[in-house]
């Protein structure tokens, strides 16, 4: 059988229950005024990857596009150091944190399994129909700092020539207003019980569970291009119901079992799927 690790996260600042911790997604998330430019330690930062506007040179207008569309950070290229300290003040300015970065590693399903700190979803040429799996799953194993990189070589990249956002963008800001807008939650993500999956063989299947002072967060990424169906055991004692989803608060009931609650689901091609639930709730 293949055991695979959930993590764990508490709700350190939050004795509300998880139905007002995914609440808190969508509020927060629609706030347009500057957040503060450096995060509280292991919060979340959600960037994109600017070379300037001309190559090489910052603009604050850019850099405010990127905040506005719900980013929190900016990686500028260590090739342009000339103008580092120009990005960084205009960053500060519009509310962003800058990081300074050698050059985009992109994560791979693979090693989004044992990522660092930080890792790169380098979209290309892609719709990045994979974003949501490869982001989550990253989290879920530890990564704090995502950059997104369309490749452009000047402007922020985020839209097409008529205005409208690019596919890639569209995924990339919807993880970036789930990830910063429960900023304290998944701060304080550590890793959880395993549980068990069945049938055991699906290597694009990664399910973590998340454990903290009051909160289950379950995380499920297929990076398959094939829809999967799976059933993974949780560990005896958790809730079966009612768990909520971060992305939107649909509600998911699991089986109620004597070994541990049994999700049984189907997750779609480069799809996450994350839940949260209150411990204390049955």
């Amino acid at each position: 059988m293949k055991t695979a690790r959930f993590h764990s996260t508490g709700l350190a600042a939050c004795a509300l229950g998880a139905t007002l911790v995914v609440t808190g997604i969508s509020a927060q998330s629609q706030s347009q005024s500057p957040a503060p430019s450096v995060p509280a330690r292991g919060e979340p930062i959600i960037s994109v990857w600017y070379r300037g506007n001309p190559a090489g040179t910052p603009r604050q207008s850019d850099l405010g596009v990127i905040r506005a569309l719900g980013f929190n950070g900016v990686t500028w290229p260590k090739a342009a150091a000339a103008q580092e300290a120009e990005l960084k003040r205009l960053a500060d300015l519009v509310g962003l944190t800058a990081e300074i970065v050698e050059a985009p590693v992109p994560v791979t399903p693979d090693s989004a399994l044992k990522p660092g700190a930080r890792v790169d979803i380098v979209v290309g040429a892609g719709n990045g129909s994979n974003i949501p799996a490869l982001a989550w799953r990253a989290v879920a194993h530890g990564a704090r700092t995502i950059a997104f990189d369309s490749g452009d070589r000047a402007g922020v990249g985020t839209d097409e020539k008529d205005g409208s956002l690019k596919p890639w963008a569209r995924a990339a800001i919807a993880i970036a207003r789930q990830l910063t807008g429960n900023s304290r939650l998944v701060a304080i993500l550590k890793p959880g019980p395993g549980i068990v999956l069945s049938p055991p063989n699906a290597p694009a299947l990664d399910v973590v569970l998340l454990d903290g002072q009051r909160t289950w967060v379950v995380v499920a990424t297929n990076t398959s291009a094939s829809a999967l169906a799976s059933s993974a055991r949780l560990p005896a004692g958790a809730p079966y119901a009612m768990w909520i989803s971060w992305a939107d608060r649909a509600t998911l009931a699991m089986m109620d079992e004597p070994a541990g609650p049994r999700w049984n689901f189907q997750i779609a091609p480069g799809a996450a799927r994350v839940y949260l639930i209150d411990k204390v709730l049955k």
